[in-house]
């Protein structure tokens, strides 16, 4: 049996990548959102309700679609999982870990915007 396009497309992502670069909103209105750029500098940033922001770097785990994130400083301070993303990329579902919380947040954009502090 024959895998149609969107099923290959999702087993693909699934075994070797969806792309986790985008911005991502969580499912509160009045939580967090999040921008992942995992090109050459791996960054993230959280940003708050509030206005105030934590940013670090994405870490490599042995799963294509988790990441470990790292605080500036280089010490661990959460994870993300993204667990589906559309082909076109504009759809997203990423479940966040952080010291603050614990977020399910969904892609808005596939291209990140950064807040600069």
């Amino acid at each position: 049996m024959r895998a149609d396009r969107s099923e290959q497309s999702f087993i693909d992502g699934a075994e070797n990548w969806f792309g986790i670069d985008g911005m991502y909103v969580s499912d509160s209105a009045t939580g967090p959102s999040m921008a992942i750029l995992a090109g050459e500098d791996m960054e993230w940033q959280i940003c708050n309700g509030d206005g105030s922001c934590m940013s670090g770097r994405l870490a490599a785990t042995s799963d294509p679609n988790s990441f470990d994130l790292l605080d500036d400083d280089g010490a661990d301070c959460g994870s993300v999982h993204l667990s589906y993303a559309s082909r076109d990329g504009m759809d997203g579902i990423l479940y966040v870990s952080h010291e603050t919380g614990d977020f399910k947040m969904h892609r808005t954009n596939w291209v990140p915007a950064f807040i600069e502090e």
